[in-house]
């Protein structure tokens, strides 16, 4: 009986933190690209922000404002297998959608940097 209410308040504490609530005035985070035309920029994973680690593959990040301290990785580029991970230093600003990628000066250079490709207000309530 013990053990069945272990389970069942282990359950309960899985649901209950994930309906998590966030401010209106958060903004998103995305690695995709938006602008293709630049063909030596690249998606990014965004992996950790402010430290704490971001689910695999889950877009969009949801931040709050301030400056946030982001880490990302992209694909190796051809001829190397690890992918590399850069910080981008960030002041968020409430009730925005950052697209982040890689850009590097070709596709065979392994060396990159991130950028911001593109900014949009996501026009919430609280926004200003």
């Amino acid at each position: 009986m013990r053990n069945h209410l272990h389970r069942i308040l282990a359950l309960l504490s899985f649901v209950l933190a994930g309906c998590a609530t966030y401010p209106d005035n958060v903004s998103y985070l995305y690695g995709e690209r938006i602008h293709r035309a630049n063909i030596h920029t690249y998606s990014t994973a965004i992996t950790a922000v402010d430290g704490r680690a971001t689910m695999t593959h889950s877009e969009p990040v949801i931040v709050e404002p301030g400056l946030r301290v982001i880490q990302l990785a992209t694909a190796p580029a051809a001829g190397f297998r690890i992918p590399e991970t850069r910080e981008l230093h960030l002041q968020v600003e409430p009730c925005k959608r950052y697209y982040i990628v890689a850009e590097r000066g070709n596709r065979l250079q392994k060396d990159w940097h991130p950028v911001i490709d593109h900014v949009e207000s996501t026009g919430g309530s609280n926004c200003r």
